[in-house]
């Protein structure tokens, strides 16, 4: 195995580890604020991605069709966060799980009742070139998956950081009650993380199916689980260490699958995160999360 081969799949496990990453800052996001491992984020961007599929086939651009997606995510999360997460919210913990369990068999039922079970084929809209470095390439594809979730973590970072929505946000975040006392619209602003949570998610799914060249209703609990894991390695309620902790298990997986085989990339992923979890429990860049008072 050459030099080209080993960067060919650096750019492979970047280019998953980015999707991860965007998916992985929803995520993030709604379990500091809530400490609720949302469920039907997964369908919620696969739901979504079906819906930009369903605009391209029917001609329209490929910009509008993502924006129009990226807007039905965005309302699929407030009614979620509305009608299956609100009305449990401060009941036992298992309630809210059960909730979102149940949100995401419905979001799943109703995708396969209209766009059925079978996978369907997504037109990638990426660039198809590569950069040659030597003997080695990269593909544009990659690069551009890359750039994109950089950019939108970036985005995010600093509307949490320069803005007063990202005050309220980072506040919410550290103390709902306190939060409330303060006069901050609690509910507004949980609304607006379950929305952005909603967007990065279907931006995610739809570079998963542009890159693979397929959309199919179990690419929701798939990228659950990897999104799940990215926030477990880099730390719940960090923005970049979501984006770090994606491209540390899309490179880990790639290469895992280049010398083990595909069959082992998942089984070395569990490894690597049972190992950061034991080192340091609260993930690369995540704080001990304490309860509220």
């Amino acid at each position: 195995m050459d030099t080209a081969y080993w960067l060919q799949q650096l750019s492979n496990g970047l280019a998953a580890g980015s999707i991860y990453a965007l998916i992985a800052v929803g995520y993030s996001m709604v379990y500091s604020v809530l400490y609720l491992i949302n469920f039907a984020h997964g369908d919620l961007y696969m739901f979504g991605t079906f819906i930009a599929l369903t605009i391209i086939e029917s001609g329209a651009p490929v910009w509008a069709a993502i924006a129009f997606a990226c807007l039905a995510g965005a309302l699929l999360g407030m009614v979620t966060e509305r009608f299956a997460y609100r009305p449990v919210r401060h009941a036992n913990r298992i309630v809210p799980m059960v909730s979102a369990l149940g949100a995401a068999l419905v979001l799943r039922s109703l995708a396969q009742a209209l766009w059925g079970a079978s996978t369907k084929p997504f037109p990638s809209f990426l660039p198809t070139g590569r950069i040659t470095i030597g003997s080695a390439s990269i593909g544009w594809d990659s690069i551009v998956i890359l750039v994109v979730s950089v950019v939108l973590v970036a985005l995010m970072s600093l509307m949490l950081s320069r803005t007063k929505v990202g005050n309220a946000t980072k506040a919410v975040c550290a103390d709902i009650e306190a939060a409330s006392y303060m006069g901050i619209d609690v509910n507004r602003v949980i609304v607006g993380i379950y929305a952005i949570a909603g967007v990065l998610g279907v931006v995610g799914g739809v570079m998963f199916s542009a890159y693979y060249n397929a959309t199919y209703i179990g690419m929701g609990l798939l990228g659950t689980m990897k999104a799940w894991a990215a926030v477990m390695i880099a730390g719940v309620g960090n923005i970049y260490g979501a984006l770090v902790g994606g491209l540390i298990l899309g490179v880990v997986e790639a290469f895992a699958g280049a010398v083990l085989g595909s069959g082992y990339k998942n089984g070395v992923a569990l490894v690597l995160i049972v190992l950061i979890l034991v080192l340091k429990p609260a993930g690369l860049f995540g704080t001990r999360m304490t309860k509220r008072a």
